[in-house]
């Protein structure tokens, strides 16, 4: 089963229910608060709507099942009750949700598909980076995490003569900034990534191109249902301006 987007309230609603609330989250919004800003979240937006996710999951990130980062657009997974909350929380640590991520980073990957392996870690040279850790790394601290990342090349391009590909990715495991992090790690950063070293394509796009294309799971009344977010209009403005066709 396959459920397609359509817009409602401030942002696009994918799929409801009375237990649980799938969106497309929009760029440049924050999923909950961070301590630091006061700009109005998913979970604010979320709490104003819905009354009953008061009690549900975190205090500050009621509802929150999982995380996108600000800038990135797509599949977002709300629970409605506790009992939802955990039962998604449960799927996710058991590695029993299927995300799938598209992003344009820079140059060609050579291989068609691949698997990045590398744990991460949080940086010690700015608080909001973590980092890969390898034996040449003086950057990390803390605790590592084990990380994979799948990918899969949907296309290459040269722009400008400048090399791009537009990748699809598989995360195994789902730590903070994970695919922002791996494909640093491989010296093909994010296109407009500004926090991880995205120098050429910065230039090429507004904001970090990474998008939450869809999120597989199972739904007690639905069974496995696939959610998508269609490629949003920015990103599809910069594949075409780089010259992919697809």
């Amino acid at each position: 089963m396959c459920v397609i987007v359509h817009h409602i309230m401030k942002f696009s609603k994918i799929y409801e229910d009375e237990h649980c609330l799938i969106i497309d989250k929009p760029v440049g919004v924050m999923v909950h608060p961070d301590g630091r800003s006061k700009e109005e979240t998913i979970s604010d937006i979320l709490k104003k709507e819905y009354k009953e996710v008061e009690d549900v999951g975190d205090e500050d990130r009621e509802g929150i099942v999982h995380r996108l980062d600000k800038d990135t657009s797509g599949v977002l997974m709300l629970a409605k009750d506790q009992a939802t909350f955990l039962y998604f929380k449960r799927l996710f640590k058991e590695h029993k949700v299927r995300k799938v991520y598209r992003a344009i980073v820079e140059g060609n990957i050579r291989e068609d598909t691949g698997m990045i392996t590398a744990p991460i870690a949080r940086a010690r040279s700015d608080f909001r980076k973590r980092t890969t850790v390898d034996m040449f790394s003086k950057d990390s601290r803390g605790t590592e995490r084990e990380a994979q990342t799948r990918y899969k090349v949907i296309g290459r391009t040269t722009h400008d003569g400048k090399k791009y590909t537009y990748v699809e990715c598989f995360p195994i495991t789902g730590r903070t900034h994970q695919i922002r992090v791996h494909f640093r790690s491989i010296r093909h950063p994010i296109i407009g990534d500004e926090l991880y070293g995205s120098s050429e394509g910065s230039k090429e796009a507004v904001r970090s191109m990474l998008h939450a294309y869809s999120v597989t799971t199972f739904l007690p009344e639905k069974g496995e249902t696939t959610f998508i977010a269609p490629i949003p209009d920015d990103m599809k403005e910069t594949l075409a301006s780089l010259g992919f066709l697809c």
